[in-house]
């Protein structure tokens, strides 16, 4: 019998470290005491980008999916 190499997913240790990262950071900002940032709203240039992005994804399902 030939053992099997274990499998290992580079990417989602990445992300996880990440992930693990900022949240460490986050629980002692918050423990330190500073301000939470209120989240800004959204640009209308970023709102534009959206409707352009959605528009062009539906577009694409429609010309590939329905009208097939």
């Amino acid at each position: 019998m030939t053992k099997k190499k274990k499998v290992r997913n580079k990417a989602r240790d990445i992300f996880t470290d990440y992930y693990k990262a900022n949240r460490q950071a986050e629980k002692e900002n918050i423990a330190a005491g500073e301000k939470q940032e209120k989240k800004k709203s959204w640009s209308i240039s970023e709102k534009v980008m959206l409707v352009i992005i959605v528009i062009g994804l539906i577009g694409i399902f429609v010309r590939y999916v329905i009208l097939r």
